[in-house]
């Protein structure tokens, strides 16, 4: 194969990582994976999965793509969960470019993961703005996070890093959406607190040809926000996936009922921003995926 360049991915085993080593493999990438999974092992030959940097032999890596970090949405934000959630990612990212830097490996360039909480919430709750690269962090927790993760990667300037915002992935075999999925399949909850806040998503498909977008890319650009161009909120998420599953979800779950059940993290369901992806339209990145009934019924077709 003409293709020999190797790909050094973190949080390997994660839901974006399983799928995005899957499309490397097939495009015959070398792979290394790095898991906490201890002994991992693989039949491809392509791919070979480490539980630590020391672990890797070669210097000979053209790409590293850096997903590391605990899942912000499985337990509620205590102090110690916080302090998981930050030190996951930030250690992590630490490690990466001190290894890196040790090992005198100067990849073409490293994709390190954020998310689209860097924007924060609408403390009005009238989303009408629409944040892009350029729009500003907030002070609270989720915003502090995505800020300290990108703020670790940009921070060793000797290597090319670009940093993508993700918004909520939808995808088959895993992610956020199973969850958001089983009470409407239930015929339970529809409308979550005002049902007006947005759901700023993106396909797991769009993700991983994003990441292939910009290994290719020239660009001076740093900040890359990964989402749909599509504006959904909450109560028409509902609408298109219950009719997509021909269910009829009618009991509302007021926002008191959710911030009493998940405190702080609450934020994650009943706020958020509507954010575009400027820097990727402005570059010509054609989405497969950018409305969300497209999306939904393509995953949902396999799921079955």
């Amino acid at each position: 194969m003409l293709n020999q360049q190797t790909v050094l991915v973190t949080g390997a085993t994660g839901f974006i990582g399983q799928h995005l080593i899957q499309y490397l493999l097939a495009q015959h990438y070398q792979v290394i994976g790095l898991t906490r999974q201890k002994n991992k092992a693989s039949n491809h030959q392509k791919l070979s999965w480490v539980s630590s940097f020391e672990q890797i032999k070669s210097n000979n890596i053209d790409y590293v793509v850096n997903l590391a970090g605990e899942s912000i949405g499985q337990a509620r934000w205590t102090d110690h969960r916080k302090k998981q959630l930050i030190e996951s990612r930030v250690n992590m990212t630490h490690c990466l470019y001190q290894w890196l830097a040790q090992a005198n490996i100067f990849p073409k360039l490293i994709i390190s993961g954020s998310a689209i909480g860097f924007y924060g919430i609408d403390p009005l709750e009238k989303w009408q703005d629409e944040c892009d690269e350029n729009s500003p962090s907030q002070p609270i927790f989720m915003s502090e996070l995505c800020q300290q993760w990108e703020k670790a990667a940009l921070s060793y300037i000797t290597q090319n890093t670009k940093i993508i915002r993700l918004g909520v992935v939808f995808g088959q075999g895993g992610g956020i959406l199973p969850k958001m999925l089983r009470p409407i399949k239930l015929n339970a909850v529809g409308k979550i607190g005002s049902g007006h806040q947005p759901i700023t998503w993106v396909h797991i498909d769009d993700v991983i040809r994003t990441i292939q977008f910009l290994f290719k890319s020239s660009s001076i650009q740093k900040i890359y926000n990964v989402v749909a161009p599509d504006h959904i909120h909450q109560l028409q998420f509902v609408e298109i996936a219950a009719n997509i599953l021909k269910r009829k979800p009618m009991l509302p779950l007021p926002s008191f009922m959710m911030r009493l059940m998940m405190g702080e993290q609450s934020q994650l369901v009943l706020n958020g921003q509507y954010v575009r992806p400027q820097a990727l339209q402005r570059e010509g990145f054609d989405f497969k995926y950018p409305n969300l009934s497209i999306a939904l019924q393509q995953i949902l077709a396999i799921d079955r």
